[in-house]
């Protein structure tokens, strides 16, 4: 019997939002630009840094550091209806149609930066731990991560979780700084992938959203007596450094 992936990621572009739009309009526009926010202080100095996006998918994060002026940078994605697609639209030349295991298991490169934009979502916990393992090999020292998932703590966080039909599960933020640390990992921070000051529309969703983060953080003081990761984003963006 074929396997689930192998069905699905053959056609995946077609069940994605994003399926009518090129990385580079959304690289430029709200998704990237918002991204570039939410990683700030987070990319490294040297534009020569040796960075790999897994699960790439059709290049829209790539797009991100291109224009930032990253030039050493890889993509892997399972999908080549997606790889394809990133290759009509990046400059980059090291784009890969693999399986990310394959690829980080087999390379001799070791990197400075590792990211994933809506990817762990799609493994289980044993390939997650797998990979956990992986990136203690070929990390950098003071080698950095980068996720982002869906968020179980948010309350409309289940309607990403089980969006996808490869979504495997979705880990909450406190349970994945519990993870990375049981894997010598270190320097764990959590940011939430909400409204972000660049104009007045977006301060007033800015102020309202601060305003729904006190009553979350009442309700959960009231039922567990704290706040928790006090993150509650459908979606979060992480990190962690080797």
């Amino acid at each position: 019997m074929e396997n689930y992936r192998e069905t699905f990621y053959k056609q995946y572009t077609k069940h994605t939002k994003s399926q009518n739009q090129s990385p580079e309009q959304y690289s430029f526009t709200d998704w990237g630009n918002a991204t570039k926010w939410y990683i700030r202080n987070w990319l490294p100095d040297n534009k020569n840094s040796r960075i790999i996006d897994l699960g790439c998918g059709t290049g829209t994060f790539l797009k991100v550091l291109e224009s930032l002026g990253y030039t050493n940078i890889v993509g892997v994605d399972l999908s080549q209806v997606q790889v394809d697609r990133a290759k009509m639209e990046c400059k980059i030349s090291n784009l890969y149609c693999q399986s990310v295991f394959d690829y980080l298991e087999n390379t001799n490169d070791r990197f400075d930066l590792i990211t994933g934009f809506d990817f762990i979502e799609h493994l289980d916990k044993n390939e997650i731990l797998k990979l956990l393992k992986i990136f203690n090999k070929v990390l950098n020292k003071n080698g950095r991560v980068i996720f982002q998932t869906p968020n179980p703590d948010s309350p409309f966080g289940m309607g990403y979780r089980y969006g996808d039909f490869t979504h495997e599960l979705a880990i909450a933020p406190l349970a994945l700084k519990s993870l990375i640390n049981m894997n010598d990992f270190n320097n764990f921070e959590v940011r939430e992938c909400g409204p972000y000051l660049h104009g007045l529309k977006s301060c007033i969703r800015l102020f309202l959203w601060n305003f729904i983060k006190i009553i979350f953080d009442i309700i959960n003081l009231a039922e567990v007596g704290n706040c928790g990761a006090r993150v509650y984003t459908r979606v979060y963006i992480a990190t962690f450094r080797k």
